[in-house]
């Protein structure tokens, strides 16, 4: 086995689209957000012969505290072993502080290993959701209505009955309409939200090859009341950023919007939605997502456990970054 760099995007995104779980986060689209960020990105895959059988995307990240290489949700598939020597090759020619690796991978016993053999150690924080919730969209419409919390249902019934809107739109206007909502939605629940930057760049990676759609609902009166942004990769559809302003107490219309969502990932064929992030399992109800992970899971559906992510040192200067995540973990109360 060795590895290269993958050139045909084409080749990759086959590659990734056979994984168990496709994640847009490993498509070649991902990389390109990245650069349209300022950054760059790689592709190195784990080849068997002519074969390939492993790799990940990596992008780079450039800030005060450090530079690091950033395998999100990655490594895929075989190799891990002989890719991350050649990543910590990498880094050191390419003047990069630390290597930091979120993997796609089920949290048991033994899944560290290679991450530890490596020379890996447990990151100070993390960006990519840990603990996700996953619903399994094989089911039909009625049964998974009927594996839903009463509550939901009866609050989708509801916002049906009374009227409430629900529209699917690719265009900026409703980008728009998402970013003034997010921002009201993060000033009463005093979360730090992503950049409107950020969130614009993303959507407008992936809603060109129809991967991404904001979903909105309107209360009967026409007021937007909340809205979502889900991208559709591969097998899975991920719930990516929600907003809302609850301006009615009796239609919650991020319901209807979360139901909306979950029939277009049916009608699109795709076997999982992927809620993303929730609390950990033992978490108490002052976690900072405890309220978002009631809504989630009341979908039905089951908790994924992820293996931590983690963070391979390469200069001196990745103990400068430690210190200030670590002290950011500690305020954010996770």
């Amino acid at each position: 086995m060795e590895v290269k760099l993958v050139t045909n995007k084409s080749e990759w995104e086959k590659f990734v689209l056979s994984q168990p779980h496709a994640l847009f986060v490993q498509s070649s689209h991902y990389g390109e957000f990245y650069e349209m960020m300022g950054e760059k990105s790689w592709i190195f895959g784990v080849f068997d012969g002519d074969k390939l059988i492993g790799g990940s995307l990596v992008v780079s990240t450039h800030a005060k505290r450090g530079n690091f290489l950033y395998l999100p949700y990655g490594p895929l598939g075989e190799g891990a072993k002989i890719l991350f020597p050649h990543l910590k090759k990498f880094a050191k020619e390419n003047n990069f502080d630390f290597i930091r690796c979120s993997p796609f991978w089920p949290l048991k016993e033994g899944m560290e290993d290679v991450l530890k053999q490596s020379g890996f150690r447990h990151a100070p924080m993390h960006i990519l959701a840990e603990n996700t919730w996953m619903l399994d969209l094989s089911k039909s419409e009625d049964e998974l209505l009927a594996q839903m919390e009463k509550t939901h249902r009866y609050l989708i019934r509801r916002c049906e009955k009374e009227g409430v809107r629900v529209e699917k739109y690719i265009n900026e206007t409703a980008l728009e309409q998402f970013n003034n909502i997010h921002d009201e939605t993060a000033k009463r629940h005093h979360f730090h939200r992503f950049s409107k930057d950020y969130i614009e760049k993303e959507f407008k990676t992936f809603a060109p090859h129809n991967e991404a759609m904001v979903i909105s609902g309107f209360l009967p009166n026409g007021l937007i009341d909340s809205s979502s942004i889900i991208v559709f990769f591969g097998n899975m559809a991920a719930y990516r950023h929600g907003a809302s302003l609850n301006l009615d107490n009796k239609l919650s219309t991020s319901y209807l919007v979360q139901w909306e969502a979950i029939k277009e990932a049916k009608r699109r064929g795709l076997k999982w939605y992927n809620f993303w992030g929730v609390v950990p399992a033992k978490a108490g109800k002052n976690h900072p997502f405890y309220g978002i992970t009631h809504f989630k899971k009341g979908f039905g559906g089951a908790q994924m456990d992820l293996v931590r992510c983690h963070d391979l040192p390469i200069s001196w200067k990745y103990w400068f970054n430690w210190i200030i995540e670590t002290l950011r973990s500690l305020k954010r109360g996770f």
